[in-house]
């Protein structure tokens, strides 16, 4: 049972059958729903007049509107919360062969980077909709190997590969002659010292205690001070976003205070980017549904997500971006579908 947001009254059964049935005709068909032909459609045992009577109340009650006095309802954002709610409680899903064949190519991508931008290609080309997918910050990632190379006489790259396949790398000046042996000596020592800890355990504890461990040993300091200063500087999740132009061929989609306000939220990467940063946290399928999605004025957009995890660290986002009258049968089931696929492939990679 749901309440609207305009009373507290409980939706009855009967109401309830009604507006469900209601929104996913909205969805499929994309036009405003009678009372008539809608009765005899979805074999409803009343009456169109009741049926009127329904609607009439439930528009009441803030779950349905009509865009002009003659015409039949649409559902309100609170509506679309209502049937997606629902839906959650509820929804099985049967993988396609479609998606089971691009899950098997994104597991042979072995770049992080590149698997991300798969699993995004992957959710829109399957969903028709646009797809959007957060990646996990480095700190989060376990370290496999530590290179050291020298540039020129005072600065040396420093590189390192994560067990899933990250690579980080930054340019360290140093004070002092380091020989090609010496280079050797201090990638072995810092291999050795932070293979198996994330960069978060390394930043918090491990430093610390290597920096008691040198005692006064010059070349492990200098390799310790090498670490640190390349790793100082925070490092930050990316954002992939694919199928913006699925968006384009939807026709409530590009009507222009709804096409300018979705394409403001999907250029200004930083702000899309806070709005999915918001769900890391949060367990199963999420939904922002129309004003939800943000602070912004965004009218006819959903966004719906799931976090993926490495272990038992929720660490970044997978989601779909659509009209409010999305297939969220379809999309729901698939994005909860995926995140869990990720979340395998990243524990497997970080082991």
């Amino acid at each position: 049972m749901v309440k609207s947001n305009k009373t507290e009254r409980v939706l009855d059964e009967r109401e309830s059958a009604v507006l469900k049935a209601l929104v996913y005709e909205f969805i499929v068909t994309g036009k405003p729903v009678g009372s008539r032909s809608f009765v005899q459609k979805y074999s409803f045992s009343i009456s169109p007049a009741t049926m009127r009577n329904i609607m009439f109340d439930l528009e009441n009650l803030g779950f349905l509107m009509q865009p002009h006095t003659s015409s039949g309802r649409i559902p309100t954002d609170v509506g679309y919360r209502f049937y997606v709610d629902s839906l959650l409680d509820t929804y099985e899903f049967v993988m396609s062969e479609k998606v089971r064949v691009r899950e098997e190519l994104i597991k042979k991508e072995l770049q992080l980077d590149k698997m991300f931008a798969s699993v995004s290609k992957m959710l829109s080309l399957v969903s028709k909709y646009a797809s959007v997918v957060l990646s996990p910050k480095p700190d989060f990632t376990v370290v496999k190997h530590v290179e050291l190379i020298p540039l020129d006489s005072d600065e040396i790259l420093f590189i390192l590969v994560t067990r899933n396949g990250m690579i980080l790398n930054k340019k360290v000046s140093v004070s002092t002659r380091i020989t090609q042996d010496d280079i050797y000596e201090l990638s072995r020592y810092l291999t050795g010292e932070l293979c198996g800890y994330s960069l978060y355990e390394i930043k918090k504890d491990i430093f610390d205690r290597m920096r008691v461990q040198t005692n006064h040993d010059y070349k492990k300091g200098l390799a310790l001070d090498i670490a640190q200063l390349a790793l100082t500087e925070e490092t930050d999740s990316e954002i992939f976003i694919d199928g913006i132009e699925n968006l384009l061929r939807i026709p409530e989609m590009i009507e222009a205070d709804k096409l300018k306000s979705l394409l403001h939220l999907i250029e200004e990467k930083r702000l899309l980017k806070s709005i999915i940063e918001r769900n890391i946290d949060k367990d199963g399928v999420n939904t922002l549904i129309g004003e939800e999605v943000s602070d912004l004025e965004i009218s006819g957009c959903s966004i719906i997500t799931s976090s993926y995890q490495i272990g038992k660290s929720k660490v970044g986002v997978v989601g779909i971006i659509g009209p409010t009258r999305m297939d969220y049968e379809k999309v729901v089931p698939l994005v909860d579908y995926t995140g869990k696929v990720v979340t395998d492939l990243l524990t497997k990679m970080s082991k």
